[in-house]
């Protein structure tokens, strides 16, 4: 028995020369064409009996039921918690999730667009990591609203929900200032968004007169933190408290003090941030940390987006991120002693 085979985008691109892009903006009547290769790409497109998906036939209504969100690590506990709450509101207003992780090449970046395309989006949430920059004005020729959680990047919108990352580094450095440290380790990220930087900056400024800090960048993870506390704790001594600006990198640090027979909390405080479920539950070394409300993250942000969709222009959602103190934190010894 034959069967005929599916015409997709992408022969309807190689029968043309162009991009599969380019085939999508003009199936989904959206972007940049000129006329011209409007029409010729729908002729093209009809004469090969190409057959739009539900999804694409929804331009009927101008509203397709899909929201894009673009998060990096989608298996990672911190963005699993913020699409959770996405999904939450979501599935309130009978809207469907499309997950796209953010890739770093030109091939797959167009992929992903094609994809968000051929759904015809209704809108789309991401963190604005670097490597989407080169799309952000694929979003405004496409008149598709973007919410960014975490941080902003003015080349995405105003539209964001994030926490005050500049205020919970500043409360780091109180909490830990009033437990009597003065010699500080600091872990930063080696590529810092405008988030990290709020953070550091915030516990750099706050810390008391006469207090040393001394800073180390690592990637966001158990050997970036591991590597970088090796070197402060080798290089400092005299340090009694290590702040980082991620709770992987924290754990990493707990790793290295441990090894260079350092006590935790005795010896050496190390309080983290983000409240990951894996540094809350470390059996021997709960975590003390800054902890982002993840979940309220996601659900702000898909009110936020939903918000937009109706006509409305919300204002810039920003939360605090409490104090969580657990076990790897204490006075000094001079302190205790008072």
């Amino acid at each position: 028995m034959n069967s005929r085979r599916t015409v997709t985008l992408k022969d309807i691109a190689a029968a043309l020369g162009v991009s599969t892009m380019a085939v999508s903006t003009a199936l989904n009547n959206r972007g940049r064409l000129s006329p011209e290769m409007r029409k010729r790409i729908c002729e093209t497109a009809r004469r090969m009996g190409y057959t739009p998906n539900a999804a694409a036939r929804s331009l009927v209504t101008r509203s397709s039921s899909f929201v894009g969100v673009l998060l990096p690590f989608l298996q990672n506990s911190f963005f699993s918690n913020i699409i959770a709450g996405i999904e939450k509101v979501a599935e309130e207003r009978n809207f469907t999730l499309l997950l796209e992780h953010p890739p770093f090449d030109e091939a797959r970046m167009e992929k992903m667009l094609s994809r968000l395309s051929q759904h015809n989006v209704d809108g789309v949430i991401l963190y604005p990591d670097r490597c989407l920059l080169p799309v952000a004005d694929w979003f405004r020729e496409h008149r598709i609203p973007v919410v960014q959680v975490m941080t902003r990047f003015p080349e995405f919108g105003d539209y964001a929900v994030a926490v005050d990352n500049r205020q919970a580094g500043a409360e780091a450095a109180k909490y830990l200032s009033e437990h009597g440290h003065r010699y500080f380790g600091l872990i930063s990220h080696d590529d810092e968004g405008p988030e990290l930087v709020a953070r550091r900056e915030g516990f750099e400024c706050a810390l008391p007169e006469g207090a040393v800090c001394f800073r180390r960048k690592a990637p966001i993870s158990l050997e970036g933190g591991r590597s970088a506390g090796r070197r402060l704790l080798r290089e400092h001594p005299e340090l009694t408290a290590v702040f980082s600006a991620s709770d992987l990198a924290a754990l990493g640090v707990i790793q290295a003090a441990l090894e260079l027979n350092r006590r935790i909390p005795e010896d050496l405080s190390v309080l983290g941030f983000d409240d990951l479920d894996v540094a809350a539950y470390q059996l021997v070394y709960p975590l003390s940390t800054m902890a982002q409300p993840k979940e309220q993250i996601g659900e702000l942000a898909a009110e936020m987006l939903f918000g937009i969709l109706g006509g409305n222009e919300p204002e810039p959602s920003v939360l605090q991120a409490p104090l969580i103190v657990r076990s790897t934190t204490a006075s000094t010894a001079g302190e205790k002693r008072k």
